[in-house]
């Protein structure tokens, strides 16, 4: 059964409060992609629904359509298959999507203009910098299951990713992790208050939900 729209709406709202790292604890500890890929932009949040994009490596015609038609609020999950070292992202792209208001890019490639991406503080996790560019006449696919990070990543699923790695969540578990996800929030914030007030560590572990 597709999952409601108000679920996935909610959701939405509910990971701009989160980390990666409670969205990994909200998915029972799980859904995290592997630590190859990390933040290049330094202390931001990346949470939206993956627009998926399946490009040949070494050709950025896809890219450049996913810069121009992400939906605001999206995430570019790119897959360049079995080449870690492609680019797959530049300043360019950056300017656009940024402009667009697309949240981030996640990717299984590498990426360069990396100071013009900093300075624009835009969300890319990627497997880091390179000074090769790409070539057109190759297309790919957008909006197809896509394999990055060790995780498969259908469009429409949902991440979460900062400095400490990227969460998938499948859209059609939204609900059952909301529910999961409140309950971790409201945990971090008792905790919060259990060590302002002078607690003990073991303390906060006392009221760890199972």
């Amino acid at each position: 059964m597709p999952p409601d729209t108000d679920d996935v709406a909610a959701l939405c709202a509910l990971l701009r409060q989160a980390s990666a790292a409670a969205a990994y604890e909200a998915m029972e500890r799980g859904g995290h992609m592997s630590p190859t890929l990390s933040a290049l932009v330094a202390g931001l949040l990346c949470t939206g629904p993956a627009y998926t994009v399946r490009a040949p490596a070494g050709y950025g015609d896809e890219i450049v359509r996913a810069a121009d038609e992400a939906p605001p609020g999206s995430v570019i999950v790119i897959d360049v298959g079995p080449a870690p070292d492609a680019c797959t992202w530049g300043g360019t792209g950056t300017a656009v999507a940024q402009r667009r208001g697309v949240s981030g890019v996640v990717s299984n490639g590498r990426v360069r203009d990396l100071a013009e991406i900093r300075r624009a503080r835009f969300p890319v996790f990627a497997r880091g910098a390179v000074a090769t560019g790409w070539s057109g006449g190759r297309r790919g696919e957008t909006g197809v299951p896509v394999s990055v990070g060790g995780r498969l990543v259908e469009a429409g699923d949902m991440l979460c990713a900062d400095d400490d790695g990227i969460v998938v969540i499948p859209r059609a578990g939204a609900a059952p992790f909301l529910t999961r996800l409140r309950a971790r929030l409201d945990f971090e914030r008792e905790a919060a208050g259990i060590v302002d007030k002078g607690g003990r560590y073991a303390d906060v572990m006392a009221r760890k939900p199972a």
